[in-house]
């Protein structure tokens, strides 16, 4: 961010240097603070409101050219973006406040940022971040166990998910099952004009409804690929930057209308139904849950504020065989002026209900309550407070109770893979105060935000939601195959810097599977290490890539014996060259023959290293060549030129493609020291500036084709090889 204001205050400057008048130059500086001015007081006032997404845009853009204020404001927006749940925006802003470290931040702070780095998988430095938040200790010890991470996915091969088509680029989320119709919570555009969610600049949300027999398995494709709105997003920024004393609306505007034609092609045909009678509810309406005496329970925002603040709700109706709800009336379990009463779960019966609430006297932030009647014709008894360890400092919300008998919920603050996770417990034992929770592991859960349990009377089917897919909400089937004991293979190696031998931290593998065409992708940690579930048998290819670093794989065949018990393979390691388009090296010193510039025969094995990284590595390059300042500066270019000439034939003579490779003489123009014309140097100090030097200029046409952003996958998650560009995985041998 810092960067970014001392250009944009650079660019101003720039503009205003044509003026002939110092008066209009001072006056136009004087105007242009006072717009910052503006939109720093515009964010203020609608970050006090909870309009996060209209505080985070002028916070952005007071941002951009402001010398002052600069945490205060950094602060607010970083809140904006973890409030909107724009997790990569918030990392970036929370990295730029703690540049130098974690030293003065504040315990929401640290166990906010530790909950971003888990959602990337960068378990290290969630642990890190999360050590020594109270509260948090086991859940800080495990991020910080590969161990204890991978105990949580041991059962992950009895699971099987399906994403689903009733999925859209908007949110679904806390899904319901009640005998043929699945319910569920969207905020998907509706035809009828409304205005947006100032909160995250989203739609309200509303009770949809779908028969399960049009309930497909969808793809993720159409949904997956975010970079046309990264772009977007990208481009925003840089408008805003180049005028500062512009019209932001026209940025903004842009955004919006790429957004929509995104929003149209993504939900051509959108699957599910409103349900009726709640038109009368003017803000969020979502999490319905239903008795067998159709009592339907769901959460709305009550219709008034207080203090800028608009609290939820537990609305009681009845749903009647036309789709619609009826008779709805506010549950007296919430208080408009002091708390929220949300998410509501209702045992069969109608006379068991619980809910998450902030009030005050909890342990966390929002914990779970219940309250009691003897029938559906009853009022609701009082609030009551669960005894034992149910209740954590985090928040515990997303209560549902299912015919088995549990209690399903999620919470933030007990041990998981990240962000909220999905939990049981029986509902006798809670109520009694006793017993734990327990966590229900990979790939129901993720690193993302994993909620809105609910099954059939098996327990063996049902649905589920999580943001694990472009931080957005979307519903997932699940299926499971009890007493079914696989046993596991994991595929276990490191990734390292092909020069120094360092481990490489963060980097994606993906791991092909040639029998199913299955990939999964998993990341580095700290020491380089990755670790991925195979099966026994199968034929897969691995492959790394990493942004600074060009890409390397193997491919092997597995045959492990079936047994009862699990077993690690250590595979070899994957060495990453740093050869990316910018990175640039110094080749040793090559002297020319004179008048021909051809290279010295005991010289070429410096050349010859250049060549045998060009027959390895699918990259373009540059040989450019430096000289001092002494000489005329024409005499120096030609030089230069001459020798970079020569460098480049030695190439093309031993089969390089002449479209690979460029000459470039520099002469004098780049000095790396003081010894310019006329300042008096030493000849090792005029040495430094005579240098043969490689720079990369980019891939290959072939290779340029299998580029990706690893950035789209999600650690853990498995994809289809057809998600991937064709050949991707070619030359693997």
């Amino acid at each position: 961010m810092k960067r970014l204001a001392i250009k944009q205050m650079f660019f101003l400057i720039l503009l205003l240097a044509f003026s002939t008048s110092k008066q209009p130059l001072r006056a136009q500086i004087k105007e242009y603070q006072v717009k910052l001015a503006a939109e720093l007081s515009k964010a203020d006032i609608a970050y006090q409101d909870s309009k996060f997404s209209v505080a985070a845009d002028h916070y952005e853009s007071y941002l951009y050219g402001a010398t002052s204020n600069l945490d205060d404001a950094r602060a607010k927006l970083a809140d904006c973006y973890w409030q909107m749940r724009v997790y990569n925006e918030a990392l970036r802003v929370y990295k730029i406040i703690y540049e130098n470290g974690d030293a003065g931040a504040s315990q929401e702070d640290r166990h906010r940022i530790a909950e971003l780095y888990a959602r990337f998988r960068q378990y290290d430095k969630a642990a890190k971040w999360l050590t020594g938040v109270e509260g948090y200790q086991s859940k800080a010890a495990v991020y910080n166990s590969m161990e204890k991470l991978d105990l949580m996915k041991e059962d992950s091969l009895n699971w099987n998910l399906n994403f689903l088509n009733i999925n859209t680029s908007y949110r679904e989320f806390s899904p319901f099952w009640k005998d043929n119709t699945l319910f569920f919570t969207s905020n998907k555009q509706l035809p009828s004009s409304r205005k947006a969610f100032a909160w995250d600049g989203n739609n309200f949300t509303h009770l949809w409804k779908v028969p399960v027999p049009e309930i497909k398995a969808g793809s993720e494709l159409q949904l997956r690929d975010s970079t046309a709105i990264d772009e977007v997003k990208q481009n925003n920024k840089k408008l805003a930057g180049v005028f500062p004393l512009g019209d932001i609306q026209l940025n903004k505007n842009a955004w919006r209308s790429t957004m929509r034609q995104y929003y149209t092609s993504a939900n051509r045909n959108p699957v599910g139904s409103l349900v009726g009678g709640l038109t009368h509810f003017p803000f969020n309406v979502g999490n319905l849950v239903m008795d067998k005496h159709n009592h339907v329970y769901f959460s709305s925002n009550y219709s008034g504020y207080n203090k800028g603040v608009n609290r939820i709700g537990l609305i009681e109706g009845i749903y009647s065989p036309s789709g619609t709800i009826t008779k709805t009336h506010t549950l007296a379990l919430g208080d408009a002026k002091n708390y929220s009463a949300m998410h509501p779960a209702v045992n069969s019966e109608g006379t068991l209900i619980i809910f998450s609430s902030d009030k005050a006297g909890g342990k966390g932030g929002f914990d779970l309550y219940y309250a009691q009647r003897e029938n559906v014709n009853q009022p609701w008894g009082p609030i009551q407070s669960f005894e034992g360890s149910l209740n954590t400092v985090g928040n515990e919300v997303f209560p549902t109770i299912t015919p088995t008998g549990y209690l399903y919920f999620s919470s933030d603050a007990w041990p998981g893979l990240g962000g909220l996770d999905i939990y049981r417990i029986p509902l006798q034992d809670v109520l009694a105060g006793k017993g734990e929770p327990e966590h229900l592991g990979y790939p129901i859960n993720s690193e993302a935000d994993d909620f809105g349990m609910t099954q059939d009377s098996t327990g063996t089917k049902g649905y589920f939601t999580s943001d694990r897919l472009n931080n957005d909400d979307n519903i997932y089937s699940f299926s499971y195959e009890f007493h079914k004991r696989v046993p596991k293979l994991f595929i276990q190696g490191v990734v390292k810097d092909e020069i120094s031998k360092e481990p490489v931290r963060n980097a994606t593998v993906f791991m092909l599977n040639k029998k199913d065409n299955k990939v999964t992708v998993t990341r580095t940690d700290q020491k380089g290490r990755y670790r991925i579930l195979s099966v026994p048998s199968a034929e897969i290819v691995i492959k790394t890539i990493e942004k600074e670093h060009s890409s390397n794989c193997f491919s092997m065949k597995l045959n492990v014996r079936s047994n009862l018990k699990d077993s690690v393979i250590n595979v070899q390691d994957l060495l990453l060259g740093k050869y990316k388009t910018g990175y640039k090296w110094r080749l040793g010193t090559i002297h020319y023959d004179n008048n021909n510039f051809n290279i010295r025969e005991n010289e070429r094995s410096i050349l010859d290293a250049v060549l045998n990284i060009l027959n390895k590595y699918p990259i373009k390059v540059e040989i450019g060549v430096h000289t001092d300042s002494r000489g005329s500066t024409a005499d120096n270019d030609r030089q230069s030129q001459h020798s970079a000439n020569a460098a480049v034939f030695y190439l093309l003579d031993h089969g390089i493609d002449p479209g690979r490779v460029a000459a470039k003489g520099y002469g004098e123009r780049e000095l790396i020291n003081k010894c310019a014309d006329g300042v008096p140097c030493t000849e090792q100090e005029h040495q430094m500036n005579r240098r043969t030097e490689v720079k990369i200029t980019g891939l290959t046409n072939e290779a340029a084709k299998l580029e990706i952003n690893p950035d789209r996958f999600k650690n853990g998650e498995q994809i289809d090889k057809s998600a991937l560009p064709k050949g991707f995985f070619e030359n693997c041998d």
